[in-house]
């Protein structure tokens, strides 16, 4: 019988901090123990590693430390250096972690995590937002809204399909409506000048959008945070956080739509992150999509591409892990 191989993955958002351990037999690969704790929690990543190796080696979950590991962040990547777009205090230093814990690890975009599990999805991973014509082989486009905004590809290459890291989260917002532009205005005047996508579709997005309605008049609710402001949305569709979750799907079709186009993604957009993930079935009522597909003179390219929004948040992990046993098959070679 063949022996099964282990490897640590790591999901690193600014709102939480996804760990698993991994195991692969007979090329089907498997998370087998996982935990999440709040960034919030812990000084710096150090500590929150430290933290679940803990529980890991208690629960059985880890005799020995896994030969390989792979540590997706919410940021940019610069060889052996990550830091959290969105959590600027935790530093991930991949030189420090092989020092004091042991670790050899990879580290990587977390969306370029997504993008390695996205292949290997399945129709229980995501429902259909927009069923397209996909094209075998067809660049895929990975979107997703949280703390942030990620943006990622996968384009095959030789019949594999290899991921693209991106910043496309950080391109100007790009407003579509005389609603909007006001928005981008009231954006630009808060935020030194200029609007990014990323500071109107994400989670601290929603709660400027419904600040923004309230500035202009129509201030009948209090400050909330984001996870209220989407509670009373859906509790109350006349209220002014309903309004402001609206006009919030509308910009985040539109952007995402901007990235189909972009990327020209005949093989699909997965819509990721924890907002689509919390909030599917209002995000398939349809005026995401329509938004998607307003694009003008290549509204029938938009149309055209699939759109699915992916509803298993433990995809991340799974990509981490996936990149992980691809190095550590690189290295044995």
């Amino acid at each position: 019988m063949e022996s099964s191989l282990h490897t640590l993955a790591a999901d690193v958002g600014g709102t939480n901090a996804r760990f698993a351990i991994a195991e692969r037999m007979s090329g089907a690969v498997r998370i087998v123990f996982q935990r999440t704790y709040p960034t919030k929690s812990f000084p710096d990543f150090e500590p929150a590693l430290e933290a679940f190796l803990r529980e890991a080696r208690a629960a059985g979950a880890l005799g020995s430390d896994p030969p390989h590991a792979a540590i997706a962040i919410a940021g940019a990547v610069d060889r052996h250096v990550g830091r959290l777009t969105n959590r600027s205090n935790w530093t991930i230093d991949l030189r420090e972690l092989g020092e004091h814990l042991g670790v050899n690890a990879r580290l990587i975009n977390d969306f370029v995590a997504l993008a390695h599990a996205v292949p290997r999805a399945h129709p229980g991973d995501w429902i259909e937002l927009q069923a397209g014509e996909p094209a075998p082989g067809g660049t895929i486009v990975l979107v997703g809204a949280g703390t942030g905004l990620g943006v990622a590809s996968l384009v095959c290459e030789d019949g594999r399909y290899r991921p693209q890291a991106s910043e496309g989260g950080h391109v100007a917002f790009a407003p579509v409506d005389e609603s909007q532009l006001e928005l981008c205005r009231y954006m630009m005047a808060t935020h030194g000048g200029r609007a990014s996508a990323e500071r109107v579709v994400s989670g601290a997005g929603l709660k400027r959008i419904h600040a923004f309605l309230r500035e202009n008049g129509a201030a009948t609710e209090p400050v909330l945070e984001p996870h209220a402001i989407t509670a009373r949305a859906l509790e109350d569709r006349a209220s002014l956080a309903a309004t402001a979750l609206g006009i919030f799907i509308r910009c985040y079709g539109s952007f995402a739509g901007d990235m189909a186009l972009t990327f020209l993604a005949r093989g699909g957009v997965y819509i990721c992150g924890g907002i689509a993930a919390k909030l599917a079935p209002r995000f398939a009522e349809g005026d995401f999509i329509e938004a998607f597909n307003y694009k003008g003179r290549h509204r029938d390219i938009a149309a055209s591409i699939p759109v699915r929004l992916v509803t298993n948040e433990s995809l991340g992990l799974l990509g981490a892990a996936l990149a992980a046993f691809e190095q550590a098959d690189a290295l044995s070679r």
